[in-house]
């Protein structure tokens, strides 16, 4: 499996930055290498557009937790393959339980065609996240899933997804707790919300949690993203702010 070559050099493209109120940025969401796509973010159909991003190639969609600003861009990016950018390779779709229910509503509301082979020329396999795996696969990539604390409602997940020898943490949305922690703990680097400077917050990463979890992990790069307008990296070590459109090499 690709996923299992070691020294290589991995691509994380952001597609958006931004928190759900896009504060000058898209909406969170980020592509490795090409092929797997993390969080379908209302903006992230034209960002790929705009990238010049190989749609087709696009193997594995990994969604964190049902919010709109991580799940809204699922219909666009159906449509396009069901018109425009035709495929033969299934599309793998990583997500909370019920995720393949929730993304047919999605479509149902948006009075936008529901996917079949027979119209699009591939097939949709879902695959639901559980954290009591060792690991699981979707297509071309292994993974393990976490479950964070995030909003109650949901099922909120971060992920681990191993690429090219490479052990990518996700945090999803979450605040500072076991779960994200355990994605740390697996990681070689973590991609890590931080959603506004000042806290406490009880759904959300702030500057301050970001601090502990790097005094708990002080080797560990972390990369910010689902960034608030007021969020800055000044005086933590090893610490970035993601930027729309920018690519970071591992």
């Amino acid at each position: 499996m690709e996923c299992e070559t070691v020294n290589q050099r991995v691509r994380i493209t952001f597609l958006g930055t931004g928190n759900a109120f896009a504060p000058g940025r898209l909406w969170s969401s980020f592509l490795i290498d090409g092929r797997v796509l993390v969080e379908a973010a209302p903006s992230a159909l034209p960002a790929l557009r705009r990238l010049g991003a190989d749609l087709a190639a696009i193997d594995t969609v990994f969604l964190s937790h049902f919010h709109a600003d991580h799940t809204f861009g699922w219909p666009f990016l159906l449509l396009e393959y069901l018109i425009f950018t035709r495929r033969t390779a299934d599309l793998w779709v990583v997500g909370p339980p019920g995720v393949a229910t929730r993304l047919d509503e999605m479509v149902r509301v948006g009075a936008y065609p529901l996917h079949s082979r027979e119209r699009g020329g591939f097939d949709l396999r879902f695959v639901e996240a559980d954290e009591e795996a060792e690991g699981q696969e979707a297509g071309p990539v292994r993974f393990r899933a976490r479950r964070v604390e995030h909003a109650p409602e949901l099922d909120c997940y971060g992920f681990v997804i191993e690429w090219r020898g490479r052990a990518i943490g996700y945090s999803g949305d979450t605040r500072l707790c076991d779960g994200l922690r355990a994605l740390a703990a697996a990681a070689d680097v973590l991609i890590l919300e931080c959603n506004q400077r000042h806290g406490p917050s009880s759904i959300h990463m702030t500057l301050d949690d970001v601090r502990a979890l790097r005094a708990e992990f002080p080797a560990l790069p972390f990369i910010l993203t689902h960034l608030g307008d007021d969020v800055d990296a000044d005086g933590l070590p090893d610490v970035r702010l993601a930027q729309d459109f920018e690519t970071i090499e591992l």
